[in-house]
Order: structure tokens, then sequence, then C-alpha cells
């Protein structure tokens, strides 16, 4: 097939033509309930993986299940020409628990349903609507003849950690050998702005642990010479972290990190972030800052310390006047490059041996945290796909969430990676009746096909990549 240039009017009406096959595929990855946490749904999780394989093919494309340690991970394939630039395009097809009359859902999570341009399922933006849209993308690009080989690579455990996927790409880089990867789990900040990150958050976690007894004691027997675990807790946690500006106060802490150049936060701004609309959407009653310079900056680009819950001591009714006999805190904090969860929890347990040396520091999972370039032949494709797609030019920004896929692969592929995630924070990303929206399904299927023909142009392993 010759290559025919893609012309945005005409495309429009192509995709427009396509709807139906589009909602065919979404409503076919949404009713399979892949909740990779849960125990009784890794069959789901499995049969959604062989129905994605079945979607490839049906598109011209082939498709394997590449088995792990846990669940598999689909590799799909739409070949180009010999020697064509192989362009990956990474999405995961697992998804978070739901249940309707649970956590406020008004329609069951797993049965698809279209209203008004809406698609309603869980996963159906997060992130099953942005890998139909890939899909459809490639296919057209396909169709049209662009010279290029699109990889679709398709997790199964992203909602708890990627937990195999390393050995799955140690496993499988070569024949996963990239020029450019393209992720498709992120979000807008605002309907008609694109949104690209070059940067995401890195994360460690940790348990801050105190015994000082065996049982419970009578307070009105041992009150006043007991050690009480809670309240000694409680202490330590202040010694860290200043609840009412959300300070760091760990020794050496500030000394880990630099603060975004004044040019990124202007980034950050012009992404159309509304410090009111934010707060509203993740039912904040005040926040510790309200200038959009400042909020972004600490959302995305500054790292954090969060505390996540504290055990211990009496939970019940009323009030039971014992001291506990121990005590747990758990802890994490959001980190910036060039910080390490290592590092980070190694200054933790040197702050906290000196605050209480009692107190045990259990380090947990980390994940390092990811900044790429704002610049480029691979950024430059992506501003224009995202401006052919939707007629807006996109904002360059930081997430401040973690996505551990990019890390690994950026590891083991070792090839420049790109974001065009079509997710906006309305369609409840991980919340009550999730929706996606033919807009961006629509916009994102020419994103991803002119993505795909400006690579086209690109000479495979291109040193200028």
């Amino acid at each position: 097939m010759s290559e025919r240039p893609l012309d945005r009017e005409s495309l429009g009406r192509e995709i427009e033509s396509r709807r139906s096959e589009f909602v065919s595929v979404l409503r076919t990855l949404v009713e399979h309930p892949s909740v990779s946490m849960q125990p009784e749904h890794q069959g789901d999780c499995r049969k959604a993986a062989e129905a994605a394989v079945l979607l490839v093919e049906e598109r011209g494309g082939t498709a394997r299940l590449c088995e792990t340690d846990g669940l598999p991970v689909v590799v799909g394939r739409i070949e180009g020409p010999e020697g064509a630039p192989v362009v990956t395009i990474y999405n995961h097809l697992d998804v978070q628990p739901a249940a309707r009359g649970e956590d406020g859902w008004t329609r069951d999570p797993f049965v698809f349903a279209e209203q008004d341009g809406r698609f309603y399922g869980r996963g159906a933006t997060d992130d099953k609507g942005p890998a139909a849209s890939a899909l459809l993308g490639a296919a057209v690009a396909r169709e049209h003849g662009t010279p290029v080989t699109t990889q679709l690579v398709w997790e199964l455990e992203e909602e708890i950690g990627s937990q195999h996927f390393e050995a799955f790409l140690e496993r499988e880089k070569e024949a996963l050998a990239s020029d450019v990867v393209v992720i498709s789990d992120t979000m807008w900040i605002a309907p008609g702005k694109p949104a690209i990150p070059y940067g995401l958050r890195g994360l460690a976690a940790a348990r801050l642990v105190l015994e000082t007894a065996d049982k419970d004691a009578h307070s009105g027997v041992t009150g006043g010479v007991a050690r009480n675990p809670l309240a000694e807790l409680c202490e330590v946690l202040a010694g860290c972290l200043d609840a009412r500006t959300g300070a760091v106060k760990i020794e050496g802490f500030d000394r880990t990190w630099s603060e975004p150049a004044r040019e990124e936060v202007d980034g950050f701004v012009a992404s159309g972030f509304d410090v009111e609309r934010f707060r509203r959407s993740q039912a904040l009653h005040t926040m510790r800052a309200t200038d959009p310079r400042e909020v972004t900056s600490r959302i995305w680009g500054r790292p954090t310390m969060e505390v996540h819950g504290i055990r211990g001591g009496y939970q019940g009714e009323g009030v039971k006047t014992i001291v506990p006999p121990r005590a747990e805190a758990k802890v994490s904090f959001r980190l910036v490059p060039p910080q390490t969860s290592e590092q980070i929890v190694e200054l933790l347990r040197a702050h906290v041996a000196k605050l209480n040396p009692d107190v045990q520091v259990v380090g947990e999972h980390g994940i390092r945290p990811y900044l790429g370039p704002r610049d480029g032949a691979v950024m430059e494709a992506a501003a224009d796909a995202f401006a052919f797609g939707f007629g807006a030019q996109p904002a360059w920004i930081r997430e401040g969430g973690s996505i551990g896929a990019v890390l690994l692969m950026d590891q083991h592929l070792r090839a420049p990676i790109t974001f065009l995630g079509l997710s906006l924070p309305e369609h409840g990303y991980h919340g009550p009746d999730e929706y996606f929206d033919w807009g961006q399904a629509s916009g994102g299927i020419a994103a991803f096909a002119r993505f795909l023909e400006r690579a086209a142009s690109w000479k495979a392993k291109a040193a200028a990549l």
C-alpha cells in the first residue's frame, strides 16, 4: 500500500466513520473486569489479555501473550516495511476495584454504557479508552501506508505496581527494541489543553514502629510511668514534618533536590491549571497554598512527606483507658530527581534515630523519579501530534504521581520516551462512574496516527533521537 499523507479534515471524517468500531473495542475491554489486585479476578485479567490479542489481529496485526510469574503482558505489532522505525506504545489493561453501590458508583462498572458521547465503565479512561485510541490510530496509519512499525505493549499489573514487568522487559528487550516509546497513561489538566509530562515524581515508603511493652496497661495503674508509643510516635512525626506548611524537617533532606526552573513553572501554569477547580475536584476544604505557581510547583516539582496512618491502641467506640504496648505510623515521600528512595529512607532512619532511638524504621517499596527532555525530535513530534489531533498546542508539565513502567522501560529499552495521554480530570480516574468521551477518543486516534507519520520520517536508531 502506498503512503497517503494525513489530512486533518478528511481524516476527521474517516475517524468519525469508525466510531462504532471504537465503541466495540472499548466495550470488549471494559466488560472484562480485569481487577489485578483481587485474586478472584485473575481469570478475568487473562481473558482481557486474550481478547486484546484478537483485537490487534482483527486490525491486521499480530499479537502474543507473554507470560510472567504473575499476569501476562500483551505485545501486539502492526508491521511496517523492513527497516521502518519502531514506535512502542504502552498502555495497561488492569483496573481498580469497583462495584455498583460502592464508593459512589450508580451503575454496574463492568457493563459498558454509552450516553451523550460518554462511554461509561471501570477502566474507560484508565487506561482502556486510550489503549483503544492507540490501536485505532495505528490501524489508520497502516491503512494510509505509513512506513512505521507500531508495537503495542499492554500490561495487566500496572495497578499493583508492575510487579513482574521488569522481568518481562529483561527477557524480551531484544524483541521489543524500539526507536521511541510512547506512554499513554496520563491526564490533561483541563479540557481543550493537551498536556505532555516530561517528569514523574518517585516514591519512598516506610513504616515507623515503636514497641514499649508486651500488653495493654491500665492507665490508672501505670499512667505517668508507662511509656506511650502512640504519643512518642506523634512526637517523632512532628520532628520530621511541619504539619502546617508541609516542610520536611529531616536533616539533609533539603540538600537532595532543587526547585524547578522558572520557565518550567511557566509551563505548569500554562497547562490550564485552575486552583479552585482542583480544590473542588479533590473535595479539599482548604489548602496549604492557593497561588497557581506555588500549587503546581508543590504537586509536580517538589518532594513531599505524607503521613498515611497511625495504628495502635484502642479503636472501638468510646474511650478505653489503656496505654498501648505498640504503635506504627505509615509514611511516604514523593521524590523529585535526583532523589532516590534508598537515599531518603536512610536519611529518615538517621533522623528518627536522633529523635527516638527506639523507633524502628522499616523501608517499603520505592520508585525512582523520572525527568526527561522538553525538546528534541520526539517531543516536537508529540507536540505536533496533539496540535494535529486537537487543534491546540500542548503545555509541558510534570506529574505528581509515579508510573513504575516508565522507569523500567527507560532502563531496559533505552529509547526516548514521550507521553500522549488522553484522560481528563472529569473522567473519574480511579473514581465512581468513570467514563471516556468521543471527543478525546477521536482526537486521540488522529494524534496517534500523526505521531506515527512523523516517526516514519526518522531513520531507525537515528542518532538525533
